[in-house]
Formats: structure tokens, C-alpha cells, sequence
């Protein structure tokens, strides 16, 4: 079974990532070594703060200083984590955001988010009138959505997918939130994870297989099979 990881910051200097291309090497030879062959670059976006275009040339520059250094073996795929705020549909066009020539699109929201009929409206307007694909990212990071489900099931009639981070099943991850992350697995309202690793510090990307141990642990082999598979299947559109 080939690993996929959906969400990282990996891409040197561009945010609060790896701030150079040896500490990105540093990250994706970790990941390596956990067996992790295929990598999404995901640097936020936030699209309150600077344009499509500034972001997509600040982002190149990365990708060039990067690519050469690759680890032999290990896949990659370019993409963003967009702050969605309303100045995303001022007319720019934000397809640059994209995991690479797919239609999916890593959507970040604020940490107090409700999920109220405004950010409803937001994921709406991705699907309905740029044809995009959204995926929500760490899940895990709004309580509302742990708490009531049925706004996650709302989110996933909708076509959005929903991605969960690794170091959330850890050891060191409370028993409580892994205990209603397994829940939501085993219900199927999760259906992709990612390292969404900054550094060896944070968000570590060193835990990925004890993640997908735990997860395979709780909800058996096939669960975690079909989450890689999900991730396969929006990595090769992006190719």
C-alpha cells in the first residue's frame, strides 16, 4: 500500500514551513524513511493578505529552488492551503491554488469557525461556480465540526472531502480527541490524512506511520486502505 501525504509545508520560505531548502529535505527524507512516497505542497495561501499572482510567483520560486533536491523515489505534487475569505471572489483567478492541474482545492477556515449558511455559502460558490473540489483540512482543528457530526455529513454531501492530520493519533494525542477521531472514521466522515508537517517540531512528520498503525489498530487495514486510496485517486488527477 503506497502513502500518501496530503498536507504539508515543505516548500522552503514561503510560510511558516521550512525555512530553507536543506530543512526541507530534512522533512521529506523523514517522511521518507516512514514510508511516505508521495507528498502534497500545500503553503498557505491567504487570500486576505496578497494576490493569486503574488502568491503563484512566490510559490515558483520555491518550487525551483526545491525541485532539483528531491529524494530519489518520492512523488510530489504542488498545490496551497487558501485562507478562504471573501476576497477570493473579487474576479482573480485562484486556480493556481489547486492540488496541480486537478480541480481540488485545500480550503482553510478560521479556528472559531461555526460553519453557519456564510461558510456554507463559501463552499457552495468553490463547487457551484469555479467547478472546484474542495477538501477541508485538520478537522480535528474545529470543535464544532467534532462535536456534530451531521454538519460534516452536510459538508460531505456537498463534495467536499475531509482530511484529519496525523499527529492527532499519536501517543501523545489526548485519548478523548482519538477516541471521537476513530469515531468519526469509523462512520466514514474522514477520508484522507496528511502530515501537515511545518518542521521536526511541528506537526511532526516522524509519526505518520504510528498514526497509520493506530488507525489500523482501531478501524482495520481496509479503512486506511480506502483512505490511501481516496489520496490516490486526487494525487493522479493532479499529475
Amino acid at each position: 500500500m503506497q502513502l500518501y501525504d496530503m498536507h504539508s509545508h515543505i516548500l522552503p520560505g514561503i510560510d511558516d514551513g521550512a525555512t530553507s531548502v536543506e530543512k526541507s529535505l530534512v522533512i521529506l527524507n523523514e517522511l521518507k524513511k516512514q514510508g511516505v512516497t508521495n507528498v502534497c505542497f500545500t503553503p498557505h495561501f491567504y487570500t486576505n493578505e496578497i494576490s493569486a499572482a503574488d502568491f503563484a510567483a512566490n510559490r515558483q520560486h520555491a518550487i525551483e529552488e526545491l525541485m532539483p533536491h528531491i529524494p530519489e523515489g518520492m512523488n510530489v505534487v504542488v498545490g496551497a492551503e487558501v485562507y478562504v475569505s471573501r476576497y477570493m471572489f473579487n474576479g482573480d483567478d485562484f486556480s493556481c491554488a489547486c492540488y496541480g492541474n486537478s480541480r481540488y482545492i485545500l480550503t482553510e477556515h478560521a479556528y472559531t469557525a461555526k460553519f453557519t449558511s456564510h461558510t456554507m455559502s463559501y463552499f457552495i460558490k468553490l463547487i457551484e461556480n469555479y467547478n472546484m473540489i474542495p477538501i477541508l483540512p485538520h478537522v480535528e482543528r474545529y470543535p464544532v465540526l467534532i462535536n456534530d457530526p451531521s454538519i460534516i455529513a452536510e459538508l460531505k454531501d456537498m463534495g467536499v472531502v475531509i482530511q484529519t492530520n496525523t499527529n492527532s493519533y499519536t501517543k501523545k494525542a489526548s485519548f478523548f480527541s482519538k477516541h471521537k477521531l476513530i469515531k468519526l472514521i469509523k462512520g466514514g466522515f474522514i477520508d484522507i490524512i496528511g502530515s501537515d508537517a511545518h518542521s521536526l517540531h511541528h506537526n511532526d512528520p516522524r509519526t505518520f506511520t504510528e498514526a497509520i498503525d493506530f488507525i489500523t489498530s482501531k478501524c482495520g487495514e481496509q479503512t486506511v486502505r480506502k483512505m490511501m486510496n481516496n489520496a490516490e485517486k486526487i494525487f493522479n488527477s493532479a499529475l
